[in-house]
């Protein structure tokens, strides 16, 4: 879709996508909507044009809900997670520690034989 805009030496032709925002899109419509009222032209094209743009503005917004809902479920997710690996690292720890501890015995070695009195 190509819309003539007016300037003050002719007129311009620009994409309706291209470097304007959604509000500045409807701005520039709703301004050449009000030309060619007052011109006496056919306002269909433009109407339709701002019925797009107004649907379009509308599922962008859906689109960033959603998508800042699925940031949230992600970041929630990850800090689940975090929380199950260090719960199981400090689960293994700990068995790993009662199994050395419990495998290891006293050695009568290491303590000097008493001494008896003669």
């Amino acid at each position: 879709m190509t819309l003539q805009l007016p300037t003050h030496n002719g007129t311009h032709s620009q994409k309706a996508t291209d470097s304007f925002t959604i509000p500045q899109q409807k701005e520039r419509l709703e301004n050449l909507l009000y030309q060619k009222v007052q011109q006496g032209e056919d306002i269909s094209p433009c109407i339709e044009a701002l019925h797009y743009l107004a649907l379009k503005q509308t599922t962008q917004d859906q689109l960033q809900v959603m998508w800042v809902e699925v940031i949230k479920e992600r970041s929630a997710f990850n800090s689940l997670q975090r929380v199950i690996i260090t719960t199981f690292a400090i689960l293994g720890m700990i068995a790993f520690f009662n199994g050395a501890f419990r495998s290891v015995k006293p050695s009568t070695a290491a303590n000097p034989p008493a001494v008896q009195p003669h």
